[in-house]
């Protein structure tokens, strides 16, 4: 089994940057997601188990869902305005760690980037990016285990987590022997799969339960395509967080008739947060488009506008012309 993503001059100089750093930032997109947490709080502790002064770097708010993490509260604000190395994960793009880190990061001496996802692709003295993939956290463990940098049961948990929320429970076509073999080694280090699972599939709110069953029976349906809307007031009548409406646009795209999923998320400043799935359209490409990216068939992007009605009919007519 050819397991191995990352060249081993790619791995020297990930290492040789390590090394040659006192302070070291790592910081990932809004919004987190498992594999967004997962990766970062993996990497923070191991990097610190190897003996380096490193911080993970807060942008916005852990979901609750996630807030059985180990190591969670390391994830906190910049105690610097620069740092000797500041790596970025799970993302390519300045814009998507937010304004409050972005010119901590221009202003860093050295700057990386590990990454799962189809585009972005900023210039770094190292870009360690791999579409093929599944989850950030693939690549995390294959840095931590080919380096032979620590790992501990958090760690190895961490890790664990954002493979199970970035392949669907390991469900998704770009899951490989090799994510298997990383799964197995993690257990083996310590990984808790049935409390992994437990939280994350089997501890669901009634609130959020009635909130996801709102939008799903709003949502609309047209030439297998789905399309339903999540307003601040729909989250706040129901007292959930936006991060609830995530795994919906999934839930969408599983209906038989369904080929192509697409949810419309509001948030502040006028920005709508766009969110598709699919079971076998390329809709990465109706993304990048679109000024986002992600996955062939799980992907995003925004779009900027003054209502949720304006930004709602701009969603529909690009969910319309996507081909099915």
């Amino acid at each position: 089994m050819k397991k191995e993503k990352i060249s081993k001059e790619k791995l020297d100089k990930f290492k040789e940057l390590v090394d040659n750093a006192e302070t070291i930032a790592i910081a990932s997109h809004i919004n987190p997601d498992g594999d967004n947490l997962g990766s970062t709080l993996a990497l923070r502790k191991s990097l610190e188990l190897y003996g380096k002064d490193v911080e993970l770097l807060a942008n916005d708010t852990i979901d609750d869902y996630l807030h059985f993490l180990p190591e969670k509260e390391n994830y906190k604000e910049a105690s610097r305005d620069s740092y000797d190395l500041f790596m970025i994960l799970d993302c390519s793009e300045f814009d998507r760690i937010g304004d409050s880190l972005t010119p901590i990061a221009r202003a860093s001496k050295n700057t990386l980037v590990i990454d799962h996802h189809v585009g972005g692709g900023i210039d770094t003295d190292l870009n360690l990016i791999y579409d093929t993939a599944p989850a950030t956290c693939e690549l995390v463990f294959e840095i931590i285990e080919r380096l032979n940098f620590p790992i501990d049961k958090d760690i190895a948990s961490l890790i664990y987590t954002g493979l199970c929320t970035d392949t669907n429970r390991f469900l998704y076509s770009n899951v490989t022997e090799y994510t298997f073999y990383v799964a197995g080694r993690l257990l083996s280090l310590g990984a808790d799969s049935e409390y992994i699972y437990r939280n994350l599939y089997q501890s669901k709110p009634m609130k959020v339960m009635k909130f996801q069953t709102e939008v799903i029976s709003n949502a609309e349906f047209m030439d297998k395509k789905a399309y339903s809307i999540i307003s601040k007031d729909l989250v706040k009548k129901h007292g959930v967080q936006m991060g609830d409406a995530e795994t919906i646009v999934g839930m969408l795209r599983d209906i038989d008739e369904v080929e192509v999923s697409m949810i419309l998320k509001e948030y502040d400043n006028g920005e709508y947060k766009v969110s598709l799935r699919s079971k076998d359209v390329d809709v990465a490409r109706v993304a990048r488009e679109n000024g986002g990216g992600g996955h062939i068939k799980a992907s995003g992007f925004s779009i900027f506008d003054d209502s949720l009605e304006a930004a709602s009919k701009k969603a529909i007519a690009i969910l319309k012309e996507i081909d099915v």
